[in-house]
């Protein structure tokens, strides 16, 4: 089962990452100097992208954009990256869309980095460095490994920048054992599933560091259980979205402890007014305790790094809901290990 071993492989390899931190100091004391940093991704990745954009602006003090790939494939018109820095990240860097802004960043001497697990691929190649995620082969059809390595790998860019720039760097204490207990929560990831039950809708709220957590969750159960996951940023879904609640709708909140804390806690309770039945993924008891029902993770981790354990919470959780739909997590439906999009 590829799957639950590549989310169970999880700790090693972000421990990996952080061990060979020094890969990243040498690309972030690079990036110190750049006026902005632009991601290229798709998918997974993007959501990754989302997360990296929060690091780099709280941590490193780097104003991040996305990049829209098809003013480079389709319409010929690619933005002036001088003076900034692209960075692509794809899990098999054979995203073509994503090696051409790559490419084009770097016809005009941007600093170009592939974030990706395959060496020799096309994106690597597109770049003037690669940040090797080095996670071992991944052989399911959904990311996991190679998500939480991407984000780590971001964090870790983005730690190295701040320290060139004489910020505060990200500790990453505890991270590993946080990612480790998250993994181990399988049985508490069935139980949130059950709850849930056979919705064919699914809200998932999440801001801040959390927010890409929530477009992950979300893209996880859409492609393993094929039901309609609508992620939100909780302020978003109070500027309209709220109103698609109705009596039982399952809503799921991935929040850590932290500046948006209270925030979460009172989104809960809202919610749960408003006669939907609300699930959480959280390190925070406070909130855990006013959901229907909640995993609770106890390792301690820095504020922006916790979400990366929430996410591995958040992996089992697909699963299970995909096994609570009658779908095998291992063979979603209509989907492949690489997508080319140009």
């Amino acid at each position: 089962m590829p799957l639950r071993s590549e989310i169970a492989e999880q700790p090693a390899v972000i421990a990996a990452l952080v061990d060979r931190a020094g890969e990243a100091e040498r690309l972030g004391a690079r990036l110190a100097s750049v006026a902005h940093v632009t991601f290229a991704a798709r998918g997974s990745s993007d959501n990754a992208a989302t997360f990296g954009k929060y690091v780099f602006e709280s941590v490193a003090g780097i104003i991040t954009s996305s990049a829209a790939p098809s003013l480079v494939t389709r319409y010929g018109a690619p933005p002036v990256y001088r003076g900034g820095a692209v960075i692509g990240i794809s899990q098999s860097g054979a995203a073509p869309d994503v090696r051409a802004v790559v490419a084009a960043a770097r016809r005009v001497s941007a600093l170009t980095i592939a974030i990706t697990n395959e060496e020799r691929s096309a994106l690597a190649k597109a770049a003037r460095h690669t940040y090797l995620l080095r996670c071992g082969r991944e052989r399911a059809v959904a990311a996991t490994k190679t998500f939480t390595a991407s984000c780590v790998a971001l964090a870790l860019l983005a730690s190295a920048a701040a320290r060139a720039r004489r910020r505060a760097p990200l500790s990453f204490d505890g991270l590993v054992d946080a990612v480790a207990e998250a993994a181990a929560r399988d049985r508490d990831a069935a139980r949130l599933a059950r709850r849930i039950g056979a919705a064919r809708t699914l809200i998932v709220l999440g801001r801040g560091y959390a927010y890409a957590i929530a477009l992950e969750a979300a893209l996880k159960i859409k492609e393993l259980a094929r039901v309609w996951a609508e992620p939100y940023s909780s302020a978003d879904f109070a500027h309209g979205p709220r109103t698609l609640l109705e009596r039982g709708t399952p809503v799921l909140v991935v929040s850590s402890r932290g500046a948006l804390a209270a925030e979460a806690r009172a989104v809960v309770t809202a919610v749960r007014r408003r006669g939907a039945s609300v699930y959480a993924i959280t390190d925070d008891e406070r909130l855990a305790s006013r959901a229907d029902d909640a995993i609770l993770l106890e390792a301690k981790v820095a504020e922006p790094l916790a979400p990366i354990a929430l996410v591995v919470a958040a992996q089992l959780v697909a699963a299970n809901v995909a096994l609570r739909h009658g779908r095998d997590p291992e063979r979603p439906a209509g989907l492949s290990k690489v997508t080319r999009t140009l």
